[in-house]
């Protein structure tokens, strides 16, 4: 119920008449109101056609004088129309509201509708309203208008623009041997295509990181810049482990194709990385040419396998696909912060891929830049383990179960075959494959060790196994 006393201060007063006029006023007026003047003068009419049958009709002087008589009488007595009172009870008069809440809120509506980078340009038209009306100090916010809420003051099209100048295409070849049926050996070629960063340049030549299975087994490399200009590389050092590796390009080679500069990449702090960083991945997927994906750090540390090595990696959203490997993942200042290397591949996931952190990155490949490729022993097998759990289900002894022998391997050279069980390792028992790539890797490469195998799940054989280097 409205309070009546703020919004008509003459409520009182009539209540008091109106009461005075009902307990004065005859029983069949109580009951019969007078609702509006078309009422009353209905009734005027009324009684005076009755009257007219009856008596002779007064003057028409008289007739003026009585209406007129009636009037005042009607605008002096304080009758309540019905109407009236009904449309007070219901009616609150508002009072006008500020034109500058109007306008500050219009102003709000700006900002909003304008949104993004551009809400340093909305706050300034409002402020600017308040500084006409009411002389406000003006305050610089020329710097609002550059910040962007995602990329701490570069935009997507900025980090782009910087860092795409720095990756590069990595195209690759193989050529070997493939048997069938153990005794049909036909020659095959094949194509490969991934991605690099340059992270270093000198007078002589230039420095580009890459994924380690990228040019693994090449027996040509070509690097392609912007422009779609190619140019012969070499591997300068891998690491395997790491699954990472170092290509070099003469500036002879360069300025022969046209190329008279080129740019290199600034690595970040991996580790200063937050879950939910935004991040965008460069490369050349598909092998169609470099393309940007964007995303954010899902994980930070991640563990992978890649060629039977366990790898800490980062997680992230954006799109790895295909011929990525090797390219940056680069944070909102377009530093890079990840060397990209592998995907969850899936049909039962999305946006699963990952990277390798730059604070890991760097000390290797300027260590591989500076030394040249570090000697990794190796056997050349991949397998998996049978731990003690699954042993009875496959009917296999504990060990680490060979899945591939590398062609022309040490392990292939000694005899070692798929399928087989490796138990002992010079001497020591193997429990799993973790166990045996850890010995493997503590082994001095050129020594001869005595392996112990079950092949077939029943039959022993002792081999002897010359230690190779992977990077050689």
């Amino acid at each position: 119920m409205y309070d009546f006393d703020d919004v008509n201060p003459k409520k009182n007063e009539n209540e008091e008449q109106e009461q005075e006029y009902i307990e004065g006023s005859p029983e069949e007026e109580k009951s019969e109101p007078f609702e509006d003047e078309a009422s009353i003068e209905m009734e005027a009419k009324v009684i005076s056609a009755e009257e007219a049958e009856g008596e002779q009709a007064e003057p028409l002087e008289e007739q003026e004088e009585q209406a007129e008589t009636q009037e005042e009488a009607k605008e002096e007595m304080p009758r309540p129309s019905v109407r009236e009172y009904h449309y007070e009870e219901k009616v609150k008069k508002t009072p006008k509201k500020k034109k500058g809440w109007a306008k500050f809120i219009a102003g709000c509506l700006i900002v909003s509708i304008a949104g993004g980078s551009s809400i340093g340009a909305g706050y300034g038209a409002v402020q600017h309203y308040f500084q006409k009306e009411s002389g406000v100090q003006s305050t610089n916010v020329t710097d609002t208008e550059k910040i962007s809420f995602l990329t701490d003051g570069l935009s997507t099209v900025d980090i782009v623009k910087k860092v795409k100048p720095s990756v590069v295409s990595v195209s690759t070849t193989v050529t070997g041997t493939a048997k069938y049926f153990g005794k049909y050996a036909v020659p095959y070629e094949s194509e490969g295509a991934g991605s690099g960063v340059i992270f270093y340049s000198d007078d002589s030549k230039v420095a580009i990181a890459t994924n380690n299975h990228v040019i693994e087994g090449a027996s040509s490399i070509f690097v392609t810049f912007e422009g779609n200009i190619n140019v012969s590389a070499k591997v300068i050092g891998t690491k395997s482990e790491s699954d990472l590796a170092v290509l070099s390009v003469s500036w002879d080679d360069l300025k022969a194709a046209g190329i008279t500069s080129v740019a290199t990449a600034t690595f970040g702090d991996s580790d200063a990385l937050e879950v939910g960083e935004y991040v965008i991945a460069i490369g050349n997927a598909m092998g169609m040419g470099l393309s940007a994906t964007d995303g954010i750090i899902s994980m930070k540390e991640q563990t992978i396998n890649v060629d039977g090595n366990a790898l800490k990696v980062l997680q992230t959203s954006a799109a790895i696909n295909s011929g990525n490997s090797g390219g940056a993942l680069v944070n909102s200042k377009g530093e890079v912060i990840g060397i990209n290397t592998a995907k969850y591949n899936s049909s039962m996931a999305e946006g699963m891929g990952y990277a390798i952190p730059s604070n890991y990155i760097k000390p290797i490949v300027e260590e591989l830049l500076e030394s040249g490729t570090q000697p990794k022993p190796y056997i050349g097998i991949t397998g998996t383990s049978i731990t003690e759990e699954n042993a009875s289900l496959y009917k296999l002894p504990v060990g680490a179960l060979i899945m591939e022998v590398t062609e022309n391997g040490p392990a292939a050279n000694a005899g070692l075959q798929v399928g087989d069980v490796i138990t002992q390792y010079d001497g020591k028992t193997v429990m799993d494959m973790d166990t045996l790539v850890e010995l493997v890797n503590g082994t001095e490469i050129g020594k001869t060790v005595d392996v112990h195998a079950v092949r077939d799940g029943q039959k022993s054989i002792d081999l002897k196994i010359k230690i190779g280097d992977k990077n050689a």
